[in-house]
């Protein structure tokens, strides 16, 4: 990378020793396209190893910018867990925050603002963030089901958002994981789940077999055809099973789909939401052709779109947890 810019540069702001190593390159305007492909009018990301199925144009961009804005209203914060413990100022030390599948770079860049004394890095297989971001940011090229070129022990905490479609093996990246933090880091994790709800308990298959069908198909297609399982639930146990994580906690927080809710705060949440799941089902369409609901991926997600604009509480769980490195 130019280490005339800034952002680029791999010093530390207290002067102290880097975390990373001094093998990146800055990629350069002209190769930006490579790292896509166009596909019925779409963009997807052109990297061979990645499982990632959804398109990463300005649509979904729009998207991830618009749940990074939800969740924060849904948890009450940027993050669940010790955070503001974790990255508070201390003299002599460089707080230093991975974020994985970082996208747009909305957490960061808000992290960022909040803490402009952490050095933030945030990781994608796609240059969709920005090219100029503050100096307490870098933005990285990185494929996370490949090892990363952080020292160990050296990372204060690792955040994780909506990655489990980009990773086959969830077990493998938390080994990872806890080889970068350092003793006491933090590993934050947070997946929406892939089996619809009512908000009430009720059975959804009853209630609303349309969006029960077109999520078991999604759930059938991304096992079969990209070996994506879904793991929001399960992250807990798995982190247990390193026996490198202690203090787990996790926790579920419940998102209206539509404008269902009599409060006025999650009626509009929920009508907002609704929009971003239009745009998800449609992406997901694309998704559900390339496999062996081709043949109803059409009649799949008008099902489901017919049911989030008719039928009240419908919801999407989030599932959070975080630990500490032992």
């Amino acid at each position: 990378m130019d280490s005339e810019e800034p952002y680029f540069d791999q010093s530390d702001d207290d002067g102290t020793s880097s975390d990373v190593s001094d093998d990146v390159v800055e990629v350069r305007s002209d190769e930006i396209p490579q790292y896509f492909e166009e596909r019925e009018g779409r963009l997807f990301h052109s990297h061979g190893s990645s499982p990632y199925p959804l398109p990463v144009d300005a649509d979904e961009q729009q998207r991830q910018n618009g749940l990074n804005r939800l969740l924060r209203k849904l948890i009450g914060d940027l993050s669940v867990g010790p955070v503001r413990e974790l990255l508070t100022f201390a003299t002599g030390e460089q707080r230093r925050v991975v974020d994985l599948g970082t996208g747009t770079g909305q957490w960061v860049l808000d992290m960022a603002r909040e803490f402009p004394h952490v050095r933030f890095y945030g990781v994608d297989i796609v240059p969709i963030a920005t090219r100029y971001p503050p100096r307490n940011v870098i933005f990285e090229l990185h494929d996370i089901m490949e090892p990363f070129r952080y020292a160990s022990g050296t990372i204060d905490m690792v955040h994780a958002r909506s990655i489990s479609m980009a990773i086959r093996d969830y077990r493998a990246l938390l080994q990872e994981v806890g080889r970068i933090l350092r003793r006491g880091g933090l590993f934050v994790s947070c997946e929406w789940s892939r089996v619809p709800a009512m908000a009430d308990g009720s059975d959804i298959t009853l209630r609303a077999p349309r969006t029960h069908d077109f999520f078991a198909a999604v759930r059938d297609t991304l096992q079969m055809s990209r070996g994506i399982t879904s793991v929001a639930r399960h992250i807990p146990h798995f982190l247990e099973e390193t026996r490198q994580f202690t203090n787990i906690e996790a926790k579920r927080f419940h998102a209206p789909i539509g404008d269902w809710p009599s409060d006025p705060e999650m009626k509009a949440m929920g009508r907002e939401f609704r929009e971003m799941m239009i745009v998800y089902a449609r992406s997901m369409k694309e998704v559900l052709l390339g496999g062996p609901y081709a043949a109803d991926a059409e009649e799949l997600t008008q099902g489901y779109l017919h049911d989030i604009h008719t039928i009240p509480g419908i919801v999407s769980t989030c599932f959070t947890v975080h630990a500490r490195r032992i």
